[in-house]
Order: structure tokens, then C-alpha cells, then sequence
């Protein structure tokens, strides 16, 4: 087993996004991590194995069980499509924000992604945007605290 330390990014279920989601570790003990960061929503909280795919018993109480499968990366039902970054003239971008509210095929400026488009609208509070060869799943429609 991987010798685990701070920083390293693992996935692990969100407590506030209510997803399973990468997480950076802020600490940990025994080789297990202890405290996360969430990279959507950057909400600290205690670690929780991701519910897609549950921690074997050896790792957690100390039992024996079957080796853990490896994760296979997140990726929406349907077929990935190409979709270009490159909005068209006279689009107009919006600066993404947690608390504005955005619908599909919206353009979206996000200061580390960069310009991509909203390709679904998953629930009240969740988006996934499309930028340039990746999708990430954004948090919006957040009442400001």
C-alpha cells in the first residue's frame, strides 16, 4: 500500500456537495486520512471513502477482504462528444461564481479553468462545464454565506 501524506489527492465522498468527489489530504494518521479538502467546493471536513466504491475491511478495522479495484475515472453516462472551448463570436461569458444560478450551453469564465461551457445542469446546486479536453463538476445556485 501507498504511503499516504498531506496533499496528495484521493477521492473520498463530499459532505457538503453530497458527492464522491478529489479531495486533497490535510492530514493523516496510521496512514489513513483523517482530514480532507474538498477541490469543488474547498469545504474542509473528516474523511469519508467514496460511496461508488467502498473501503475494504482490512483498512478500516483491521480484518482481511478482497484487494480494492481500482478507481476508473469520473465520467458522465453518455459518450464523451468534442465540444469546443472556443465560444462563438458575440457569446456571452459569465465569471463563474458558487451563488450565480447557470443553465445549459451557458459560457463560463472560471479563473483556474478557464473559458468552458455548462453541458448539464445536475440538480439544484451542481453543474458539469466542459472545458478545454476535461469536465469538471461545479458548484452554483449557492445562497452566500
Amino acid at each position: 500500500m501507498a504511503l499516504l501524506r498531506a496533499g496528495i489527492e484521493i477521492d473520498a465522498y463530499c459532505t457538503r456537495c453530497r458527492m464522491d468527489l478529489t479531495h486533497r489530504i490535510i492530514a493523516v494518521v496510521n496512514n489513513k486520512p483523517v482530514k480532507v479538502e474538498c477541490r469543488t467546493c474547498y469545504g474542509t471536513h473528516n474523511y469519508r471513502a467514496p460511496k461508488s466504491s467502498p473501503v475494504p475491511a482490512e483498512k478500516t478495522t483491521g480484518g482481511t477482504s478482497a484487494p480494492r479495484p481500482k478507481a476508473s475515472p469520473r465520467r458522465s453516462a453518455a459518450p464523451e462528444e468534442q465540444i469546443s472551448v472556443a465560444p462563438p463570436p458575440g457569446a456571452r461569458i459569465h465569471g463563474y461564481r458558487m451563488t450565480e444560478r447557470f443553465s445549459k450551453d451557458q459560457w463560463v469564465a472560471h479563473k483556474v479553468f478557464g473559458t468552458g461551457v455548462v453541458t448539464q445542469v445536475l440538480g439544484d446546486d451542481k453543474i458539469e462545464v466542459h472545458f478545454d479536453g476535461v469536465s469538471k463538476v461545479l458548484v452554483h445556485n449557492r445562497p452566500e454565506e
